[in-house]
């Protein structure tokens, strides 16, 4: 291997990404704690908090977790924040109400761009977060992963109801990963991420929580995996990407 192509290769790190639906309940709060006690994530990604930024910034003792950034929810709820450990160097690139887009470096390791999606809620207007993929993408010059919950399925086989999952939107989705040039990390664990929690026919089982990456940062990271957790207190599943070391 040549001195021209050769770079280090970063060591391991794990990212939980995790739609919590409610930051204002205890047991939710002690379930996160529980989380990432176990897992030790560097950074943690909560979407639909619906709580203010002096409620979640109060957070980062509990966590041990020093660095965050907070977009607050509004009056219809939503509300983002990244946490994030003292030994990265994150700068905070756009953010909305639907994303935040970091650049993040940990010592010498290469900087890698990293971002944190909560999809739309609403099917007609899940396409301005694909519009913001997009634009995101013009900038991006870095290995690049994107993760959450994107509200939306890949494929038929992703949706578990009785009920077909429209095909359009689908199609949308995976034009923007196309477009975008990210490819899905895949997973371990239950096919799902998001279960209604209603019973019989009612029930509604989909995986809109993922990972994808560009391929420079899945070279960068080739044995990076994504682990679907398992808690009680959301009708969505955290989701665990591990970076892992070559």
């Amino acid at each position: 291997l040549g001195w021209s192509s050769w770079r280090p290769k970063p060591g391991a790190m794990s990212i939980l990404a995790w739609n919590c639906r409610w930051l204002g309940n205890p047991r939710t709060v002690h379930e996160l704690c529980t989380l990432v006690a176990a897992h030790s994530p560097k950074m943690v990604f909560l979407s639909e908090t619906k709580q203010s930024r002096s409620r979640v910034e109060h957070l980062v003792w509990r966590l041990s977790l020093r660095k965050c950034f907070v977009v607050e929810s509004n009056n219809k709820g939503g509300g983002l924040v990244l946490f994030w450990d003292e030994s990265l160097n994150v700068q905070i690139q756009s953010f909305s109400r639907n994303h935040i887009d970091v650049l993040v470096k940990e010592g010498a390791e290469p900087t890698r761009r990293s971002t944190f999606i909560y999809g739309e809620p609403q099917v007609n207007n899940r396409h301005l977060v694909w519009s913001k993929l997009r634009q995101i993408k013009q900038g991006v010059a870095e290995p690049w992963v994107v993760l959450g919950d994107f509200n939306e399925a890949m494929w038929q086989f992703e949706h578990f109801s009785n009920m077909r999952r429209g095909e359009s939107q689908m199609l949308a989705f995976r034009s923007v990963l196309q477009d975008c040039e990210l490819n899905d990390l895949g997973f371990c664990g239950t096919p799902w991420t998001f279960d209604n929690k209603q019973r019989g026919d009612r029930n509604v089982k989909v995986r809109l929580d993922r990972t994808v990456a560009s391929q420079d940062w899945m070279n960068l990271f080739s044995h990076a995996e994504v682990q679907h957790l398992v808690s009680p207190r959301s009708d969505h599943t955290p989701i665990l990407l591990r970076t892992c070391d070559d």
